[in-house]
């Protein structure tokens, strides 16, 4: 009987204790899990973190690759400026706009500004494709409204952001007058814009780059009957 009592004993005791042991798997089974969690979610970090390093290193690559923004480079040099002013000048009483054809980064348009009567107004074209620092059109286009907020706010100055050749098709301001011709420098291209300003009946008609650098502009320039006036590179039909 002693025998037939302690082993109902050990049953009942291994019954006791059994919860225990299957409290201790589920327990287990969970931490294992959460285990597998958390390496996955540590893997993910991991990629996550590369993705970003690889987009910080391929971010400084491209600011290290750009030309530094010197607002000179592309512009009117400051020793050609003089026939721009007389320009403006002596056109200053004519009722039309003064048109620049390509912006860049309104630098010649604010001195355009600086020297009109406070009464006339500027339109600047530019379709912002192309400029000498690798800037992406959106970023150019937004330095160049930077330099010339003041002067879109007040009135001075009409922005436009467009094709050069869209804009001539649509012009409907009267003769302009002043044209002055900064943009695509190509025989083709250049003959375009001074073939529109004659045709609007520009009174004056100007531009930049008649030099050996540039010499499909020396020709379009002279075929239109060549500069009557001429200082550095800017040149006035």
């Amino acid at each position: 009987m002693n025998l037939i009592t302690d082993v109902k004993a050990l049953f009942k005791r291994a019954a006791r204790r059994l919860p225990v042991v299957r409290d201790y798997a589920a327990e287990r089974d969970g931490l294992r899990a959460e285990a597998a969690r958390l390496r996955a979610a540590h893997d993910r970090l991991r990629e996550e973190h590369g993705a970003a390093r690889a987009e910080a290193d391929r971010l400084r690559a491209e600011i290290g690759a750009r030309k530094p923004i010197r607002p000179e480079v592309g512009t009117v040099h400051p020793f050609e400026l003089d026939l721009l002013r007389r320009l403006v000048a002596e056109t200053d009483h004519l009722p039309g706009p003064i048109v620049e054809v390509g912006t860049l980064l309104g630098v010649t348009t604010t001195r355009l500004a600086l020297w009109k009567a406070p009464g006339r107004k500027i339109v600047t074209v530019d379709n912002y494709s192309w400029n000498p620092w690798g800037l992406a059109p959106d970023e150019h286009l937004a330095v160049a409204s930077q330099v010339l907020g003041y002067l879109v706010r007040t009135g001075h100055v009409e922005q436009v952001v467009a094709d050069k050749g869209a804009f001539f098709r649509v012009y409907d301001q009267g003769p302009p007058s002043l044209v002055f011709l900064d943009a695509v420098h190509n025989y083709e291209q250049t003959k375009a814009d001074l073939d529109w300003a004659r045709r609007v009946g520009a009174a004056a008609v100007a531009g930049h780059d008649y030099n050996h650098l540039h010499p499909e502009v020396v020709r379009a320039v002279d075929e239109a009957g060549g500069p009557r006036r001429l200082c550095g590179s800017v040149f006035c039909l």
